[in-house]
């Protein structure tokens, strides 16, 4: 399939002579999940941000199809708004007709289970409600391509895991690619088709390992010998380039 994001030799250096990345190739297409996950500082970040054209690269050159949305470690919920309206927000934005705007609203928060806390404010919501409506305000536009930057992150483990599932189920109903970054292998391991590895800054993608695991991904996966397997070859590669 054709990729739906893809970067070719791509480096990013910043006015200050930062080199934040380097000779940076990854490509994703419709219906795959890839993660990227890397030291702390490697450019994991500035990559989301040269994907979703928020910056450009200053080398190699960018190719992205269709629409996207950025979902972000924070919730980024407007406090004055409902959990219906932060939802509706992008239609809103987009100028859609009112009865689709409900329809595609309600079928978003539905589909993330807070359909009945609707009307709730942000500062009514637990943290993964605040996580939930924001990737409901992302669902409801049916983007092409989701950017994810460590949505997770400042969530409980528990928490955490039971929306790696209900990211996946929510996920199935779609045909959208996806680039998620994350400090967590395990989290990359259970979510993925493929998990990139990247270098220490300047950043570039230095292993690849294809996930086997099939689509209908539950908690026990994480006990099984495969994931352990996979998630300690993964690590053994960070450890060693942190090592260099």
């Amino acid at each position: 399939m054709s990729p739906v994001f893809e970067s070719e030799a791509v480096g990013l250096t910043y006015p200050d002579g930062t080199e934040a990345l380097r000779n940076t190739n990854v490509s994703v297409a419709s219906g795959e999940f890839v993660s990227i996950v890397g030291p702390s500082g490697c450019g994991k970040s500035t990559l989301l941000r040269i994907a979703s054209g928020l910056i450009a690269p200053t080398c190699g050159s960018t190719n992205r199809t269709g629409t996207v949305q950025f979902v972000f470690q924070d919730s980024t919920l407007l406090p004055w708004r409902s959990v219906r309206r932060n939802v509706s927000l992008n239609l809103e934005l987009q100028k859609a007709g009112k009865s689709e705007t409900e329809k595609r609203t309600n079928s978003a928060l539905e589909l993330v289970g807070l359909l009945d806390s609707a009307e709730k404010l942000p500062r009514q919501l637990s943290g993964g409600m605040k996580m939930r409506t924001s990737l409901a305000r992302s669902l409801v536009c049916e983007p092409d391509l989701y950017l994810f930057d460590e949505p997770f992150a400042a969530l409980d483990e528990f928490s955490r895991e039971r929306l790696n599932v209900e990211l996946l189920a929510m996920l199935s109903t779609r045909n959208a690619a996806s680039l998620f970054v994350t400090h967590s292998i395990a989290e990359a391991v259970f979510l993925s088709h493929r998990v990139l590895v990247m270098s220490p800054r300047p950043g570039t993608i230095v292993q690849e390992f294809v996930i086997p695991f099939g689509p209908d991904r539950q908690q026990d996966l994480r006990y099984s010998p495969e994931f352990a397997r996979l998630s300690g070859e993964i690590a053994q590669s960070l450890r060693e380039l942190i090592a260099l």
